[in-house]
């Protein structure tokens, strides 16, 4: 499945708005806040349909998944957009993520905890809001729900870190340690990000995450940033093979990140990352900038391309350069 769809569900009383563009969504945030109503609506009108005098309006079938005969029930569903609620016992199974990926549905996950198994992006975790505002509806009688984003990592102060720490180990490793030296090291891996975080007291540090997968964590890290009183500042962009395919080292990659939900089937990819690494390798193939993981090529480091990959950092990043 691919595709950005906006989904609209209300009745006389409520009103929810939200956009998904991505296999996976989550939605977080504290209780009444409207979530439950969501999913008990969305359910009312797949049961009952108008005759529930609830309105939804979505080109994808809107449906909730529940306990009983969760396996049979994903098994037949296709180029749905599928519900499901932190209650339901099997949404941190391993079983249940073999069955995501490779998945024609998209997922709206509704949970405050982090789903470890899942790849999900770091921008696609979302909290939900009343909105009051009478002149941004038309019927002012109706509580207006809407999603927003709950981390938001535009770089607002400039950072010259004492000690950069990757999630990378292979091709995206290479760079940074090149452009940073030996402040650089790796947490090989995502989930060791907060360990490293938590034992490098007393310096600035700039942390270098894979946005597009890294969700399960963000809850942990982003709460011990909150609480220390070192400076971290997190970047996250979608994955390092995004940042070349931005850079335009190979002509006119940077356009499928415009409008990668357009591209990245659910079917072939987990996650955008899969995607934009996929992409990748087939636009290098047999050429000098034959792209890999597990080795950066020379040509990706020519001074020029070096420039243009690092062009793509935000400038509040200071290089001692």
């Amino acid at each position: 499945m691919t595709g950005k769809y906006d989904i609209e569900i209300y009745n006389k009383r409520v009103h929810y708005h939200l956009t998904v563009k991505r296999n996976i969504t989550v939605i977080q945030g504290d209780s009444a806040t409207g979530k439950t109503e969501l999913l008990r609506m969305i359910s009312d009108y797949e049961n009952n349909g108008i005759s529930s005098g609830i309105t939804q309006i979505c080109e994808k079938r809107c449906v909730v998944m529940e306990n009983a005969s969760w396996k049979e029930r994903l098994a037949t569903l296709q180029q749905c957009i599928i519900f499901i609620d932190e209650g339901a016992p099997f949404l941190r199974s391993k079983e249940f993520t073999r069955m995501v990926k490779g998945s024609d549905n998209y997922f709206v996950l509704v949970t405050r905890d982090s789903l470890e198994y899942l790849p999900y992006s770091i921008e696609e975790i979302y909290g939900m809001r009343q909105e009051r505002d009478s002149q941004k509806y038309q019927n002012a009688k109706r509580i207006y729900n809407e999603t927003y984003q709950l981390y938001n990592l535009q770089a607002k102060e400039d950072i010259q870190p004492d000690l950069v720490i990757t999630e990378d180990s292979n091709s995206g490793y290479e760079f940074y340690h090149k452009l940073f030296g030996e402040t650089c090291c790796s947490a090989e891996g995502k989930s060791n990000i907060l360990s490293y975080l938590q034992k490098s007291q007393g310096k600035e540090i700039l942390a270098i995450v894979d946005g597009a997968a890294f969700g399960p964590e963000m809850q942990h890290v982003m709460q011990y940033i909150r609480d220390t009183r070192n400076k971290i500042v997190l970047y996250a962009p979608e994955s390092f093979e995004y940042l070349l395919l931005r850079a335009n080292i190979i002509d006119k990659t940077s356009e499928v990140t415009e409008k990668t939900y357009e591209l990245a089937d659910s079917r072939q990819y987990f996650s955008w990352e899969e995607f934009y690494t996929a992409y990748l390798i087939e636009q290098t193939r047999n050429t000098i900038y034959e792209y890999s993981k597990k080795k950066l090529k020379d040509t990706y480091l020519t001074s020029g391309n070096f420039r243009k990959i690092v062009s793509q950092l935000p400038e509040q990043i200071r290089i001692n350069c």
